[in-house]
């Protein structure tokens, strides 16, 4: 009886976290199913924006073995996911003006494919506006990337070019901060 006890007790103690993890009131579960495949958490983060350090979204990189380091990451033909859960609403105009920040930081001296524009370009009209709640997701996949907003597809991109370019955003030379790149590669604590 003392057995069962104790195990109810670890249990319970034990269950309320166990496969999620959890920042700044975000829960986020510890895998994700890409094509049949149990991707795992290996980092989530906070981005905040300003010197008012303003909350935009807590960030999750999920991979199929983890690991901290980012050449290995972009190199690797397995599947990989971003997910964003945003903590602040955002126009359409704001999400667009992201997604080419993104790409001046990341492109802007001829580091990317002209080939990759018309791709990038059906991308950014895809891309809603953004509500406290809502969630982008980024499947990677050797093929390219798929974007779903809310779980739903907005853009399906058989470019693993752009694909590369749009993961190396988050995690290469230029990610929007590098303390979420750090986060993302569980190198720091989100």
């Amino acid at each position: 009886m003392r057995r069962l006890i104790a195990t109810v007790l670890l249990l319970a103690c034990v269950a309320p976290g166990a496969g999620a993890a959890t920042l700044a009131g975000v829960t986020l579960q510890d895998t994700y199913a890409v094509e049949g495949q149990a991707l795992k958490l290996n980092g989530i983060g906070l981005r905040t924006l300003t010197i008012f350090n303003v909350k935009v979204y807590v960030a999750a990189l999920y991979l199929a073995q983890p690991s901290h380091d980012a050449q290995q990451i972009l190199k690797s033909s397995t599947p990989k996911v971003i997910r964003l859960q945003f903590l602040h609403s955002g126009s359409k105009a704001d999400v667009e003006k992201e997604y080419r920040l993104g790409e001046t930081n990341n492109c802007g001296a001829g580091g990317c494919s002209k080939a990759d524009e018309g791709d990038f370009e059906r991308l950014v009209a895809a891309a809603p506006g953004v509500n406290v709640g809502d969630t982008s997701t980024y499947i990677f996949t050797a093929k390219g990337v798929t974007v779903l907003a809310n779980d739903k597809p907005i853009a399906v991109i058989n470019n693993p070019d752009l694909a590369y370019h749009l993961l190396e955003g988050f995690i290469g030379a230029h990610p929007p901060s590098e303390e979420l790149k750090a986060q993302l590669l569980g190198l720091a604590n989100g």
